[in-house]
């Protein structure tokens, strides 16, 4: 219910602030994407390569 809320303010704060719709969409699919981007393919490789240090740290 908050990030709803949270939408909406920035909605409305974004049509006072004179900022088009167009550039509300381009805005939020940038977001969208680098969300993909971060939560799908560079936190496993993080992950991935926190777990190989760690077992070379402990094998070393």
């Amino acid at each position: 219910m908050l990030s709803l809320l949270l939408t909406l303010l920035l909605l409305w704060l974004f049509f006072k602030l004179g900022i088009g719709l167009i550039k509300i969409i381009g805005f939020l699919l940038v977001v969208g994407i680098m969300f993909f981007f971060f939560a799908y393919l560079l936190i496993p490789f993080l992950v991935i390569a926190l777990a190989g240090s760690l077992l070379w740290a402990t094998l070393k």
